[in-house]
């Protein structure tokens, strides 16, 4: 299973890469890269059963005082 995942994460790489490389998008390259490696990382980790932490705890924690502070400027 990790080498069908790892070898459809370098065909999609293969295709879409050079495209973008030939055109000179380097930023849309990294933010491909980036997305692409969260992605693998995220696939590979699911089919180890590896437990994943959940993001609406993220969240929570980033827009939780933000909404405080709404909350006691809106009264």
């Amino acid at each position: 299973m990790l080498v069908l995942i790892i070898l459809a994460f370098l065909v999609i790489a293969y295709l879409d890469a050079p495209e973008i490389w030939q055109k000179k998008y380097w930023r849309e390259l990294a933010v491909m890269g980036i997305v692409w490696s969260m992605g693998l990382a995220l696939s590979l980790a699911l089919a180890l059963k590896l437990p994943i932490p959940s993001p609406a705890k993220l969240l929570a924690r980033v827009f939780g005082p933000v909404t405080e502070w709404l909350t006691r400027l809106i009264g």
